[in-house]
């Protein structure tokens, strides 16, 4: 991966976490929206 590649991803992570913690989700991080998403995408199944 080049530098310039690099840079451009974490560039758009920090911008994706500004956007984050400014939004009216209730998540304050990617990896809380993330398992959000999961949780919702596959719920538990009650036997």
């Amino acid at each position: 991966m080049s530098p310039e590649t690099a840079a451009i991803i974490a560039i758009v992570i920090a911008a994706g976490s500004e956007i984050i913690a400014i939004s009216p989700l209730k998540s304050n991080s990617w990896i809380q929206l993330l398992l959000q998403a999961g949780r919702m995408m596959f719920p538990k199944q009650r036997r």
